[in-house]
Formats: C-alpha cells, structure tokens, sequence
C-alpha cells in the first residue's frame, strides 16, 4: 500500500513537470514568393490602389442628340407664337400673313427663312447639335444679309404647351432673295474719229456717240453728229473738236471742246446730256433735277460762284466789281448751261461778261468749288 502511494505521487509529479516545460516554437518555413523588406519599401513608387476603385464609375450626362428638322420647326413655331402676341390673328386675317419654312438644312445648320406681314425677310441659323440660334435680316439698299441683335435657343422652346396650330410654308430649295434689277451699262465712245488740218498741223477730230443697254439713244447720237459735223475740217474755218465725259446713276453728261488752236481766237463748248432712263437728251433744270438739287439751289451756286470771278486775271478793283455786278443778272438759263465735270461736280459753261468792253466770253465754271473749271 505504501508502494502504491509513492508511485501515484511520482505520476502526478511527472505530469506537472510536462506541464510547466516551455512549448519550443518550430520556425516557418521560407515562402517561395520574395519578401518585401523596410528598405524596399522605402525605394519604391507609390503604391496602386486602383484596385480600391470601384469597377463601374457613373457616367456624366450624355450630350443631346442633333436637332431633327421636325424638332426646329416645332421649336421655332413655339417661338413665334411666344414672340408674336397676335400672331394668330395676323394668320387669320392678314391678307399678307406670316410664312416660314426651312430654306437649307446640313449636318451642321438647319435655317429657316422667315417672311412677315411687313415684308421684312429674316434668316434664323440654328445650331442643329446645340439649339442655339442668331438672325440675319434681309435689307434692300445692300442687297444683302445683315446680323441682328435677336438670339434664342430652338430646344427651349420644342416642349412649350401648347403648341398653337401652325401655319407655316412648305420648305422651300430655293433661294427667295429676289434678284435686284441689273443697272443699264452705259457706254461712251467716238463716232467719228478723223483729223482736222489748222494751220497745216494735224489735230484731232472727235464726235461722241453713247450706247445705253436697253435704250434707244439713237435721237440723242443723231444730233451730236449733225450739230458737231458742221465744222470744218480743213481750211479757214477748221475746227479741233475733242470732248470729255462723267457718268452717274441717271446721267451721261458729255462736255465737247471746239477750238482754233492755231490762232487760240476761238473757244466754244457744247453740252450734251442723256437721261439713263430714257436714252433721251435732257437740258438745264432737267439736268439740275437728276444731280439731285433744285433750280433754286442751283442757282445760289451760280451766284456764289460769280462773285469769286473778277473777268480774268489782275482785273482793277473797280472794273472787277462792275463785272460781278453785271455777271449777277446773268443768272438764268440763257447764259448758263449746266453739266456733270469729270471730276463729278455739278459744273456750268457760263456767257459772261469779261474785262474790256463790253464783250463776252464762254467759260467754264466749276459750281460746287465756286471757281472756272
């Protein structure tokens, strides 16, 4: 029994001691895979963490798909039922309603052309990806297309409720700009281009002749010639003959030199001028008229122009004053025959009195500077 007890108490001792002993600790075996140490990490690059990013990201708004012609022209009839308080009325009856309708389309602009009951002719460009839309007007003077200040954008205007009952022209291809009429071309040159003989020096002999495209100027050409023919071309009375031109919207204005170059004893002018509207010759105040001034303007350029001209060079002070004074009562159209100079001045060829005596002279006088020509 005590040996029983004894063993018992060696057991129980044994297992203490199993219990107290320390556990070794194995070491892990080496991965395959390399280890990144501290000093690798600190050389390396910043880490990737797109795999911390979501796989789907949401996406921004899409753009708007391209305007449709349809989608204009129902947002540009909104617009004008939003602009025109009484349009409906003017549909209803108006004689001369509004129209529009789409003039051009393209990938990039859609446009439609807009008539009033005024008349007035606008264009309206509408960006066919944004919406946005500036206008040109249509003007006379020019014959062209103007920008305005009138902006907007069609798409605003697509879902405005509701959408009155549209009266709008069918598109059209093509172009509505009316064509202005073409101007008359007016044309001067020589119909009779010979040599005069004076003082057995050969000069030159020139009669004029104008072609206007759809008139008959034949009247007008026909006097020219048999009034300046009349001169001779040899002998004692040979004559130089040469002319000058200007023509403006209405009138072709024809200034004729006939001259004795040999013996300078004689100068003579002849003015020739010709409506453009009827091919016609036209004198004095009709003349005035087509510069566009009136007889009595014209006149007070005459008298202007006479008080600066003294009868000629190194006139006395008293013979030039009785030769104005004189001068001014020859405002009329029996001594004054006014024409176009080729400079574009309203000028006149003037009877006038001169210094010595009591003779005359044809001068030529330049009414807008108020000086000879």
């Amino acid at each position: 029994m005590k040996r029983f007890r004894q063993a018992l108490l060696v057991f129980f001792c044994a297992v203490l001691l199993c219990a107290c002993s320390p556990v070794p600790v194995s070491k892990p075996q080496e991965s395959s895979e390399q280890t990144t140490t501290v000093s690798q990490v600190k050389t390396t690059d910043t880490p990737d963490f797109s795999e911390m990013i979501p796989e789907s990201v949401p996406s921004e708004t899409e753009p708007a798909k391209p305007l449709t012609d349809e989608e204009a022209m129902t947002g540009f009839t909104n617009y004008l039922y939003f602009k025109i308080k009484n349009l409906q009325k003017i549909l209803d009856e108006d004689k001369i309603p509004c129209t529009w309708g789409i003039a051009s389309s393209d990938k990039n602009e859609i446009m439609i052309m807009f008539r009033s009951n005024t008349g007035a002719l606008l264009r309206y460009h509408i960006n066919r990806k944004t919406g946005k839309t500036y206008v040109t007007q249509y003007t006379v003077e020019t014959n062209s297309f103007y920008r305005t200040r009138e902006t907007l954008n069609v798409r605003e205007y697509i879902n405005k409720k509701p959408t009155p009952t549209p009266y709008a022209i069918k598109p059209s291809t093509t172009n509505p700009t009316k064509k202005p009429t073409s101007k008359p071309k007016v044309k001067v040159s020589t119909a009779v281009d010979k040599t005069s003989i004076i003082g057995g020096k050969k000069r030159p002999y020139k009669i004029p002749k104008v072609s206007i495209s759809g008139r008959n100027t034949n009247a007008a050409n026909k006097k020219i010639k048999n009034e300046l023919s009349k001169y001779n071309l040899k002998g004692a009375n040979a004559r130089e003959i040469t002319y000058s031109y200007h023509v403006t919207d209405k009138l072709v204005s024809i200034l004729v030199h006939i001259s004795n170059t040999d013996t300078d004893s004689y100068n003579n002018y002849k003015v020739y001028n010709i409506a453009i509207s009827s091919g016609k010759l036209v004198k004095d105040s009709k003349v005035v008229k087509l510069y566009g001034i009136s007889n009595k303007k014209f006149y007070s350029m005459v008298k202007r122009t006479f008080k600066y001209y003294r009868g000629g060079s190194s006139v006395p002070d008293s013979d030039a004053k009785k030769i104005i004074k004189a001068n001014l009562k020859r405002v009329s159209y029996k001594y004054v025959e006014p024409y176009i100079g080729k400079n574009g001045n309203l000028c006149f060829v003037g009877v006038v009195k001169c210094y010595g005596g009591s003779g005359t002279a044809i001068v030529l006088f330049d009414a807008e500077r108020k000086s000879v020509y």
